[in-house]
């Protein structure tokens, strides 16, 4: 019994080391893949954000074009812009 003892002991002693480096290196990996999901999911409200804004940006040229189409080249007159966001 005492040389099975010293043996998981001395086995234990001489795979410690890897073992925790190996516990390391996992929560790392995954400290590493959680912080990546983050930035993807900030990247892609940024795309939408932007891409909302492009098309805001074209519908309003579309809107002037037309007014100034209607008016025989006369621009609109502008009233302040209310965000009801």
């Amino acid at each position: 019994m005492e040389f099975l003892l010293a043996f998981v002991l001395t086995m234990l002693l001489a795979t410690g080391g890897w073992i925790v480096w190996g516990a390391r290196n996992a929560l790392h990996a995954r400290t590493r893949r959680r912080h990546a999901l983050e930035m993807a999911r900030e990247r892609e409200l940024t795309e939408r954000k932007r891409l909302e804004l492009r098309e805001r940006e074209l519908a309003d040229e579309i809107y002037r074009d037309f007014t100034t189409r209607q008016n025989g080249g006369i621009p609109p007159v502008s009233s302040p812009v209310r965000d009801d966001d």
